[in-house]
């Protein structure tokens, strides 16, 4: 382009007589036609609303592979057919008998058809060994709204879960406590591999229900 390119290594593209113009200039131009007939002028189909209409067109381009990414990662993990995946949460012998709850992240490595996800977060649950082969494992998603359930051990009430997000409350079986405000049914269980237990691990079943019903349904 004349003036700008020192080197000459750019094509000389011809440019219209309005992006020739300052845009100091197109300012001017459109005051004076506001000026003569007392209205803005129309609205052309000229550079600017071009560019506006790629940049748009561009992040929507842009924006569609990332959500088709997310829905190929995570489907096979919550489907409600998928029966949940394996994880391991630790080993029996680091639950004491009747100690309090202990609470997990479960992590977990995932393989779909192109890719392997390792160390995927997928949700936090509450381990407790209630008897020497006996451990059950409550998910920390409270099933009012989803919020993360807390283990507390406080003065009248004891030991219990509470959601601080809308005072549900529960008791250290899963159960509805009696003061539970809000949630239509109690913590969701979740399956502990029997086989693994034998050997000493505390594997789980993972998986995510719907909220808000007081029905237990897998998601």
């Amino acid at each position: 382009m004349a003036g700008t390119d020192t080197d000459d290594d750019l094509p000389d593209v011809p440019m219209s007589d309005t992006l020739k113009q300052s845009s100091a200039d197109r300012l001017k131009d459109a005051d004076a036609e506001v000026d003569k007939g007392g209205h803005p002028p129309a609205k052309s189909d000229g550079f600017p609303r071009r560019e506006f209409c790629s940049i748009a067109l561009g992040g929507a381009i842009v924006a569609v592979p990332t959500v088709v990414g997310l829905r190929v990662a995570l489907s096979p993990l919550f489907s409600g057919d998928s029966g949940g995946i394996l994880a391991r949460l630790t080993t029996l012998d680091s639950l004491a008998v009747g100690g309090p709850p202990q609470a997990f992240k479960v992590i977990a490595d995932k393989s779909d058809a192109w890719t392997t996800y390792k160390d995927l977060p997928l949700g936090l649950v509450y381990a407790q060994r209630v008897a020497e082969r006996d451990v059950i494992v409550f998910s920390a998603s409270c099933p009012h709204a989803g919020c993360a359930v807390e283990y507390r051990n406080e003065g009248d009430r004891g030991e219990h879960y509470y959601c601080p997000c809308h005072e549900s409350s529960f008791k250290t079986d899963g159960s509805l406590a009696p003061d539970n405000t809000q949630a239509k049914r109690g913590l969701d269980t979740l399956e502990v591999i029997e086989e693994k237990l034998e050997q000493g691990e505390v594997w789980i079943r993972f998986q995510k229900f719907k909220a808000g019903i007081s029905e237990k349904k897998a998601v």
